[in-house]
């Protein structure tokens, strides 16, 4: 299956209509709904018993009935979150053309599928420090752990899609150091200040032009 138009289920989801009556569906989907808006505007501190019933419409109680803990509400609308972003990234590679010119050209376009930043502007800096703050989460809280390594590998198979059509070296190892780097300059350009998305597609251009060079015998 081409990773570039394969759309990822939404697990979070799945796990949520299992053994339920429709109308519990709805409700836990709701709420799951509300707790990923929360978390992307406000930050996990936002995500509680109260501000997500308060968000989704629904009686306070909801919330601990559809939720073991505060905790598996979290872990949850993290989930929800992920798989909206892997949806994001999906489609932010469908529409890429099939071939792609230059280091700068590749670049932006990883950093597209990485971030969601459209093609002229970035991604709102509060929701790519809530896409960072699930890292740290992740390392507090090892439940989480899985869900990052499959949350990253499937983002590394589309950056792979993305260098393939730049025509560079496009191996898993690669891939992965490209999205290694698209992660370390947007954190450090999150705590300078700087605009995450360019500081980030120059960088990863720097670094592809010295694949480029290196490629090429006698360069």
């Amino acid at each position: 299956m081409d990773p570039a138009v394969s759309a990822p289920t939404t697990a979070a989801l799945a796990r949520a209509g299992r053994g339920q009556s429709a109308r519990g569906q709805h409700r836990q989907a709701a709420l799951l709904e509300a707790a990923a808006d929360l978390l992307l505007e406000q930050g996990l501190g936002s995500v509680n018993h109260r501000g997500v019933a308060a968000q989704a419409a629904l009686p306070l109680a909801a919330t601990t009935y559809y939720f073991a803990s505060l905790q598996d509400l979290r872990d949850q609308a993290i989930g929800h979150l992920a798989d909206r972003w892997l949806q994001r990234a999906h489609a932010a590679v469908g529409d890429l053309p099939q071939r792609l010119d230059g280091a700068e050209d590749v670049a932006r376009a990883v950093v597209r599928v990485v971030t969601g930043a459209g093609p002229t502007t970035d991604s709102p800096p509060h929701h790519l420090l809530v896409m960072y703050e699930r890292y740290l989460e992740a390392g507090r809280h090892p439940q989480l752990r899985p869900l990052v390594v499959a949350y990253n590998n499937e983002l590394a198979a589309l950056v792979q899609e993305v260098l393939r059509r730049g025509g560079f070296p496009c191996s898993p190892q690669n891939a992965r150091l490209a999205l290694d780097v698209v992660d370390g300059a947007i954190i450090t350009a999150l705590a300078e200040g700087r605009p995450p998305s360019r500081t980030a597609a120059r960088a990863l251009a720097n670094l592809l032009a010295v694949v480029r060079r290196d490629a090429v015998p006698g360069a």
